[in-house]
């Protein structure tokens, strides 16, 4: 049953890079979007990322 849990923690751990992955690549795009705008806005750029304790 030793190669089920190996299988299993590297399930999590793709899964958790996946959502990681996901959160980076929105925040890129609002970067991007954000300096693509014609003017140049000083305002911050909002990234809301939801920290889970533990």
């Amino acid at each position: 049953m030793k190669a089920m849990k190996k299988l299993l923690e590297k399930a999590k751990r793709s899964r958790r890079t996946q959502r990681l992955r996901q959160l980076l690549d929105r925040a890129i795009d609002r970067v991007r979007d954000t300096l693509a705008a014609p003017e140049p806005r000083l305002q911050p750029v909002p990234v809301r990322v939801k920290r889970r304790k533990g």
